[in-house]
């Protein structure tokens, strides 16, 4: 994980202010309310998806300027929120629990302020290898230099509890600590044998090696699909990624994940957070025609996964479509 730092509040905040009117000669104005979004970095498949949402909403009419920004990802974007740096970000379900309970890497740092908006799709397990490594389990993984996502990440965890079903300590393999796009360049050099992207399917950096090279995605056991599931719940049961998804790829992956989702910090308004969940809903086509992972959006699946609070204003919508009783 990046170290906290302030996020540049540049990135698609579009100075949109309506004409009031005329008084007295001069020009009245009331200016929309400017809100950061955290996403992730800019090969996974938060920070593309992120800017598709915040073009929607600021154009939707609803009174906010919605800026996405590249961050660190789950547990950065939690802290943001905490830190009021930022009011939306894309967390991971179970990173959602952590900041809530004050656990794991924020123990001592318990983010209270944390509520949920709507839940997206699962972030896939997708272990990246070269199609020729010799590599065909995760128990090929042992003595490996295996990026595992930047340090102190929730993919880092991911990675550990996933060789964990498989009898593999994490000391068995070598981590290298890299983001996607870095760690697909170091794979396409023979540098690392395997790279873990847990991020939505189709991800930019996996499309950009299949087509340089042959590649395999890694399939998980269904059983210890189970065992993981049993043990960390909040990890998906087997989740298919649909051969074809990725050039050279002709099988289906079977594989698991944690829900991403978007959360969003208690203070603000409930009608604000409100119209924005309204929109979000109603005009996901929109989001979709920059990123498929926008069909994912589904009234009916809103609210799976979290473990924090719904915030009031979300919950409203959701209640009056009978998402929720």
């Amino acid at each position: 994980m990046k170290r906290l730092m302030k996020p540049k509040r540049t990135l698609f905040v579009l100075s949109v202010v309506l004409l009031a009117g005329l008084i007295g000669g001069g020009i009245g104005f009331a200016a929309d309310r400017n809100i950061a979004l955290g996403t992730g970095g800019m090969s996974g498949t938060y920070y593309p998806l992120g800017v598709a949402m915040a073009k929607m909403w600021s154009a939707s009419g609803i009174g906010v300027n919605v800026g996405a920004e590249a961050t660190g990802g789950s547990i950065e974007n939690a802290r943001f929120i905490k830190g009021k740096t930022m009011e939306v970000g894309f967390v991971e379900s179970l990173v959602a629990e952590w900041a809530s309970q004050g656990q794991e890497m924020f123990k001592g740092n318990k983010v209270e302020n944390i509520r949920g908006l709507i839940s997206l799709y699962p972030n896939t397990v997708q272990t990246v290898v070269k199609a020729n490594s010799g590599i065909n389990s995760y128990a090929d993984l042992r003595g490996k230099k295996v990026s595992c996502g930047i340090q102190g990440s929730s993919s880092v965890t991911t990675m550990k509890a996933v060789l964990e079903t498989y009898g593999i300590p994490f000391s068995d393999i070598k981590p290298q600590y890299l983001s996607y796009g870095p760690a697909m360049e170091l794979l396409k050099d023979g540098q690392v044998d395997a790279v873990l992207v847990d991020a939505g399917a189709p991800n930019s950096a996996i499309i950009d090696i299949s087509t340089q090279h042959k590649i395999k995605i890694l399939s998980m056991d269904r059983a210890n699909i189970e065992k993981l599931v049993k043990k960390y719940p909040y990890f998906a049961s087997a989740t298919i990624i649909p051969k074809g998804t990725y050039k050279g790829v002709d099988e289906d992956v079977v594989t698991t994940g944690s829900l991403a989702t978007l959360c969003v910090a208690a203070e603000m308004p409930d009608d604000l957070v409100y119209k924005m969940t309204k929109t979000l809903i109603e005009k996901k086509a929109e989001i979709a025609k920059v990123h498929p992972k926008g069909n994912d959006i589904n009234l009916k699946t809103a609210i799976d996964g979290f473990s924090v609070p719904i915030h009031p204003g979300a919950l409203k919508y959701y209640k009056e479509k009978g998402a929720v009783k």
